[in-house]
């Protein structure tokens, strides 16, 4: 009875002083929201919003864009909100500006970044804000917009609303094309099922824009080198002459407008596209391409008269060395302009792109000239200076994990980006690191509190050919997107020091290539990954012999398989606003030499191997909506891995697993599931907890807090939440709870929690640091696994098992 008493009164004691924190709060918000007025002349204002409504008689496409894009070019703005997460919007850098009022108001043209002055509302700007919406929205197709101001005075402080009435944009009707070359003619009507310009789409001013882009490239890429957009022009007709198909009875027309506004009908516009010949009448001429001249190691204008170079003609591409730095060979490959063909853009990008992917150039620089004997013709000169053949670096690091108290690695990679003098990149990486468990309970020194936990070293080493090795014919590939073909080998050993050596050899044989800007594809033909166990304890014996899934995970295996993989990022297109990322990959191992196998055996047990057979399915899907200073990212990812035939589970190298710094961080890494299973009597740092399914959903807000260091380092921060789990294919005595079922697929699922702050050291280094707490536990059976009714940040006890802290570098997607 005491106890509860007790429990019962600190508990009303941790009642009272979030209450009194959550008050405290509150005044120190208030007290910087007043005194933002503080200072303000009789008549003076602060602007503390502009409200922007906009409505039409039909949907508007994309409203919430177009409301953003109205407020964005209002002109005169609200004082800015250092942190816009409080629930109070409270303008931090107006506040430092008054704080310092005495001093700040007399030099304010020598204001730092970190203060403003106070937004005193300026009715004259409410015009043209006004104007610059009309504008905006007229470019829309909204003609006719009409815009009602307001301004709501309370105090001293002021608010000013826009009321937007769109009325309805245009639909396309005709597209017509007047033009007097026949030619060019012929090559917009080839290419107009592209254009952006379509019947019954609705109209803006930026579709002319895009169709002026798109006709000027078409014409470049089909021989009009001196073709630009200024030769392209649009006329708009807005008058439905449906409306007048009698003109001699204008009482038809009066019904029909009276029609046409009773029914609310879309109007229409019929646009002409208009080419004629300009001043300069050689934009109306096909090039062709007269000399292709390389220089691969150019070194200055003199190069071009020095006749001692080594010369070598490739089908008419001339190429001139000081030295032979990279095989002709290799850079003609990746040359799509040649003499005699006709000019083209796209091949101009295209070469560019593919030289500059080569790695072994410091810079690219393509020079187009007309040749002045040859009117209607262009000489190229290719001009390439050569980077740093080899590079070595080193890394090491200190870190503190969720299964370890103490780690260090170190590793070195050196690169040679022109192997062979064939642009190939070899590649060779070395690691290594320690990890100590700390025991409080061992030694009276601080350095005899550490055991021994883990020793990992490895080698690693991969050649990338900037072409395409098969015994297929390469005419397979379109020639802008011939493969890469990549060969790569290693091993790693895993020492989990009293427990086991585990060592993995692994070859692969892949190929890489891009399907267009946005989509890429990789394809491993053949990969092996041999695992061998050649230490094993007594005592990880012992748990292996009471544990069938893990004796079957950690078996010596023998894995050859094959993959592909689907990577689409529209990051670049989409100029990093509401970006995507999907990734999708097949896995199969075990097929082949199951044939094999079987034939083997068929020849009267001939030969018997031991090998993995499984099927994987992996996908990562992202989106990120961006706002005008923040952006909240969306995660979905897992995987499912199925074993099949004489595999009971999926090789350990293979298996999911779930927590840490890029997965649940409520939970320390590869210590959660799988499904509702929990075991507290094993060791965390003996035993990995792994499954053959895994699915995960991550939501991310985050925002700008402040600059560091004048800007050298800037800090964000982050609110998140995660949820998902792993599963086990297949039910398993060892692990009561862990398979996959759907009946219990909600009460399996791990839910947390957490805030976080990354700095972003000059745009190069992001370290972050996240604080993780979980509130759903799939093994409480109770209320869901919810468990907010538990969360106690006042207990050290609670905070100790609950509250994970994360150091990594890098965002967790």
């Amino acid at each position: 009875m005491v106890v509860e008493e007790r429990y019962m009164s600190n508990s009303i004691y941790s009642h009272h002083k979030r209450i009194l924190y959550t008050l405290l709060a509150g005044l120190i918000c208030l007290s910087l929201s007043c005194n933002t007025t503080k200072y303000l002349k009789k008549d003076e204002h602060l602007l503390v919003k502009n409200k922007v409504t906009l409505k039409s008689d039909k949907p508007i496409p994309n409203k919430g864009e177009r409301k953003d894009n109205l407020s964005k070019i209002i002109i005169q703005k609200p004082n800015s909100d250092a942190v816009d997460i409080l629930p109070f919007k409270t303008p931090f850098k107006l506040w430092h500006y008054n704080h310092r009022y005495e001093k700040r108001h007399k030099h304010d043209s020598l204001l730092p970044k970190s203060v403003e002055r106070p937004a005193i509302l300026d009715t004259t700007l409410i015009p043209r804000s006004i104007q610059n919406m009309k504008n905006y929205l007229f470019n829309q197709g909204y003609f006719y917009a009409s815009i009602q101001d307001t301004v709501i005075y309370s105090y001293k402080k002021a608010v000013v609303k826009y009321d937007i009435s769109a009325g309805n944009n245009y639909l396309i009707n005709k597209i017509n094309y007047d033009v007097n070359d026949s030619n060019i003619l012929f090559l917009l009507q080839a290419t107009k099922d592209v254009s952006v310009l379509q019947k019954e789409k609705q109209f803006t001013y930026s579709m002319l824009e895009d169709e002026r882009s798109r006709i000027t490239s078409v014409m470049r890429n089909n021989g009009y080198y001196k073709f630009t957009q200024e030769n392209v022009t649009f006329t708009i007709d807005t008058f439905d002459k449906t409306l007048f198909r009698n003109i001699e009875s204008p009482f038809e027309s009066a019904i029909n407008f009276i029609k046409l506004a009773k029914h609310k009908t879309t109007p229409t516009i019929d646009i002409n596209t208009i080419i004629r010949l300009a001043d300069d009448t050689a934009a109306y001429k096909q090039f062709t391409i007269a000399s292709v001249n390389v220089y691969p190691d150019f070194e200055d204008a003199e190069d071009l008269k020095d006749s001692t170079m080594i010369k070598r003609t490739i089908d008419s591409i001339n190429f001139k060395y000081h030295h032979e730095y990279v095989h002709a060979k290799v850079l003609y490959e990746h040359i799509y302009i040649a003499p005699g063909n006709v000019y083209s853009q796209a091949d101009y990008d295209k070469t560019y792109t593919k030289l500059n992917e080569l790695g072994i150039f410091q810079y690219v620089r393509i020079d187009a000239r007309e040749n002045r004997k040859n009117r209607g013709t262009i000489d190229y000169n290719i001009y390439l200076t050569q980077s740093k053949k080899h590079d070595l670096n080193f890394n090491v690091e200190t870190s503190k994990g969720s299964t370890y108290s103490l780690g260090t690695s170190v590793g070195a990679n050196f690169r040679d980006k022109n192997f062979a003098h064939g642009a190939n990149l070899l590649t060779i990486g070395v690691s290594g690191g320690l990890e100590w468990v700390y025991n409080e309970n061992k030694g009276t020194k601080i350095l005899d509190h550490f055991d021994l936990l883990t020793k990992f070293y490895g080698i690693n080493a991969s050649l990338d050919f900037p072409k395409f090795l098969a015994p297929v014919a390469s005419s397979l590939f379109d020639n802008s997107n011939l493969p890469h073909t990549i060969i790569g080998g290693g091993e790693n050993v895993l020492d989990r020091v009293n427990y086991f050596t585990l060592v993995n050899t692994s070859a692969n044989f892949a190929y890489s290539w891009h399907q267009n800007q946005s989509i890429t594809w990789t394809f491993a033909p053949a990969f092996i990954n041999i695992i061998r166990l050649p230490v094993e304890t007594d005592s990880f014996k012992k748990v292996l012999s009471t544990n069938a899934y893990l004796k079957n995970s950690y078996k010596p295996n023998f894995i050859e398989g094959q993959n592909i993989s689907f990577t689409y990022d529209n990051s670049i297109k989409k100029h990093g606003i509401n970006y995507s990322f999907l990734k999708l990959g097949l896995e199969e191992a075990g097929a082949l030499l199951g044939a094999v196998n079987e034939l083997g055996f068929a020849l009267n047990d001939l030969y018997n191997l031991q090998f993995a057979q499984y099927a994987k399915f992996d996908f990562d899907a992202r989106h990120y909506f961006t706002f005008p200073r923040s952006v909240f990212a969306l995660h979905f990812y897992g995987g499912v891995g199925v074993p099949y035939d004489k595999s009971p589970t999926l090789p350990y190298i293979k298996q999911y697993f779930a927590g840490g710094p890029y997965s649940l961080r409520g939970w320390p890494i590869r210590t959660l599931g799988p499904g509702s299973y929990f075991n507290d009597s094993v060791k965390i740092n003996q035993i990995d907890r792994t499954g053959d399914i895994k699915l995960e959903f991550n939501g991310e807000y985050r925002f700008p807090i402040a600059p560091l260091f004048a800007g050298a380092v800037k800090m964000n921060g982050a609110f998140f939440a995660d949820m998902g789990n792993i599963w086990l294919a297949k039910a398993d005595s060892s692990y009561p709870g862990g398979e996959f079922r759907l009946k219990t697929f909600g009460q399996t699922l791990a839910a947390d929690m957490g805030i976080g702050l990354r700095f972003d050291i000059a745009s190069f280094l992001t370290v972050r640091l996240d604080i993780g707490v979980p509130v759903k536990k799939p093994y409480v059976h109770q209320n869901g696994g919810w468990v907010f009714d538990k969360l106690d940040f006042y207990n050290s006890a609670w905070r100790k098992d609950n509250v994970i802290p994360v150091v990594t570098i890098g965002y967790p997607f």
